[in-house]
């Protein structure tokens, strides 16, 4: 028996596109639903956080303006100020320092610097100048989970690393 031409098997390229097309719709429906981890959060925080200082400084180099960065431990309270001409501290005009670091529900548990020790409540604030960071800063972050990053800037040099866990000496 000889088959004609159009019974063969199979499906046309139409029929597959919608396929496509419908699964594509559903996915784009339901993954900006789905959760996403504290994991994430803390990862991304603590490298955003870490992507930030080394561009205040590389900032700070290159205008010849200082900024600050001020934290208050216990919370997820975070701001970046420029220094203007007279000494007061105001709203930075780079867009991509006018908003919080750290990702909302993710806290700053405390900061350690070697001349204040380790500030754990109140405000503190991180000046960076010309010369970058003035002293050793240790952050360390905290998911709800428990998860903790250590985000370590270095004076002098722009140096800004992270890290998974607690850490309270560099590596």
């Amino acid at each position: 028996m000889v088959r004609g031409r159009g019974s063969s098997g199979g499906f046309t390229l139409i029929e597959i596109m919608v396929v496509v097309v419908i699964i594509s719709m559903v996915l784009m429906l339901v993954i900006p639903k789905l959760p996403s981890s504290d994991q994430n959060n803390l990862k991304n925080s603590a490298r955003t956080l870490a992507s930030t200082l080394r561009y205040l400084q590389e900032r700070a180099a290159a205008s010849g303006s200082g900024f600050s960065l001020t934290m208050a431990p216990g919370t997820d309270h975070m701001k970046i100020s420029e220094v203007s001409g007279d000494g007061s501290r105001v709203e930075p005009k780079d867009p991509l320092l006018q908003k919080s670091p750290i990702i909302a529900g993710i806290i700053v548990t405390d900061v350690r610097i070697p001349r204040l020790g380790k500030v754990t409540e109140g405000e503190l604030r991180v000046d960076v100048g010309v010369g970058g960071i003035r002293d050793f800063v240790t952050i360390h972050l905290q998911a709800p989970s428990g998860q903790f990053w250590t985000v370590m800037a270095f004076p002098s040099g722009g140096k800004v690393k992270q890290y998974p866990g607690y850490l309270e000496d560099p590596l």
